[in-house]
């Protein structure tokens, strides 16, 4: 009784110790793709906060409260003004979303007035100005800290999209993208212009 019981155990034991392997094998060789798939194409990340509310994360109902959106972030994509992106927080190095409001040299109008993007340099901004620490609190910030472009939400199911390429609030005016062709290279990087001047 003892042996057989002792046979058991030693059964039960292997039968662990082949479904660990079983288990390693499959991640040895899955886990390396998806590691590459990450690191130069593709992947899924949680949005934090109501920064970029009413576009991802919004606040309509209670069950839109109680999940956040999971969106897929495009490494190495074209970015264009007007797009969603992802990028380091240039004070704390977390990952944030914001939308993309201008590219190197162009002119961006803030409170304090037109404000030129250096070169290497963009500027984001959240959706939702009221709760969002962006380019109007830290400025412009370096173009190697984008890290992609989110192309849609998928998941909770229900707000699973595309998201379109839209600006918010108006603010791709005919004003602005004259004043953005108006620049000339005697400005210097992080310079103001006056409403005044123009």
């Amino acid at each position: 009784e003892i042996t057989s019981s002792g046979s058991a155990s030693f059964r039960s034991v292997m039968v662990a110790v082949s479904s660990w392997r079983t288990l390693a094998k499959v991640a040895w060789i899955g886990v390396p793709p998806l590691i590459f798939v990450k690191d130069r194409w593709m992947w899924v990340y949680c949005v934090e906060g109501r920064s970029m509310t009413p576009t991802l994360n919004p606040q309509e109902s209670l069950i839109d409260r109680w999940f956040r959106d999971f969106v897929l972030v495009h490494r190495n994509a074209e970015l264009r003004k007007g797009d969603i992106v992802l990028l380091r927080d240039p004070g704390t190095n977390e990952l944030i979303v914001k939308r993309l409001i201008a590219q190197e040299r162009e002119v961006v109008s803030a409170p304090t007035g037109h404000i030129f993007v250096p070169e290497g340099y963009c500027w984001v901004e959240g959706d939702n100005g009221r709760l969002s620490v962006d380019s109007r609190s830290f400025g412009a910030v370096p173009s190697g800290l984008l890290e992609g472009l989110v192309l849609s939400v998928v998941w909770p199911l229900w707000r699973a999209r595309w998201l379109e390429e839209i600006m918010v609030d108006g603010r791709n005016t005919e004003a602005e993208e004259r004043m953005q062709v108006m620049v000339t290279s005697h400005l210097t990087p992080g310079a103001v212009i006056d409403d005044d001047e123009e």
